[in-house]
């Protein structure tokens, strides 16, 4: 006998950079989600509001009752977080767990979409490693998705889009995973209305949609903007340039990959893209359709 698919979903965080475009995602394969969204938040302004399968509600993220409520009242399945790290919204996520768990949610997908997060305190995204450590602790299933940077965050880690000029730390000839955000949202979308249960309780997810170096993707902008190898961003006009260096020395390191492991600190190239076949006979966006180049 098979296994009973997921039914219902529900997305907090539907900001800009990831949230939105799984929300469209689901929408765009005609399956029913739920936006819970901070009583103050105007991202929901770029909603598709009129679409019927897109269902609204306001909620306290701070509030474990109040969630919890409305994921019971819903009678939701799976509960996808997209909070952001940089402004905290990782650390609020053991109050989303609790709220999940409380509601009897199947399984939990955190905010992870991107590179593996190290281990020790003060490493790259701990506090995303933290998490997991805690939603396993209550009991609570997950499915972290690890997809490598966003193409379209390049211009961003490289301060290109501050400066104008595309910035190299080092060489930048370490391979690293990287895949459309576009690419990372229909994935979850299809894995979760595809896959039985048992494919994803507590399971580590890697994809990959291209390999590249960043000598590879200055390459790619030949003629369209310098590229400067540089020991660290500059710190003048460019907002938070001292983490954006960090970022890409552990991108240099070996950590950029999704075949990554943070224990050994060791790169398994061959498995950074190993669960791509979930989505059979899809086609990944190159950095270059993506960006434009």
């Amino acid at each position: 006998m098979s296994e009973q698919l997921f039914k219902s979903f529900a997305i907090i965080g539907a900001g800009p950079n990831t949230g939105i475009h799984i929300v469209k995602a689901f929408l765009a394969i005609g399956v029913p989600i739920l936006v819970i969204a901070r009583p103050t938040s105007t991202n929901v302004a770029a909603l598709p509001t009129d679409d019927p399968n897109l269902t609204l509600v306001r909620a306290d993220y701070t509030s474990t009752s109040e969630i919890s409520t409305v994921l019971r009242e819903y009678k939701i399945d799976v509960l996808i977080s997209t909070v952001t790290l940089v402004f905290g919204g990782v650390v609020g996520q053991n109050i989303l767990a609790d709220a999940a768990k409380q509601a009897g949610v199947k399984l939990f997908v955190p905010s992870e979409f991107g590179i593996k997060p190290q281990l020790a305190k003060g490493g790259m995204a701990f506090q995303k490693t933290d998490f997991a450590v805690y939603a396993k602790s209550i009991g609570l299933p997950t499915l972290r998705v690890f997809s490598g940077l966003f193409y379209e965050f390049i211009p961003w880690i490289t301060a290109l889009a501050d400066t104008g000029k595309l910035h190299i730390v080092n060489k930048g000839e370490t391979p690293g995973s990287f895949t459309a955000v576009s690419d990372v949202a229909g994935y979850v979308a299809h894995i979760l209305t595809t896959q039985p249960p048992s494919r994803l309780l507590d399971v580590e997810i890697q994809i990959e949609g291209q390999r590249a170096t960043f000598s590879e993707i200055g390459a790619l902008y030949k003629g369209r903007a310098p590229v400067v190898y540089c020991d660290a961003l500059p710190t003048e006009g460019v907002v938070n340039a001292h983490f954006r260096t960090f970022f890409q020395k552990h991108i240099g390191a070996g950590g950029g990959s999704c075949g990554w492991n943070p224990v050994t600190e060791s790169d398994d190239a061959a498995s950074a893209n190993r669960d791509n076949s979930l989505w059979e006979g899809h086609r990944w966006l190159t950095i270059s359709e993506a960006l434009g180049l």
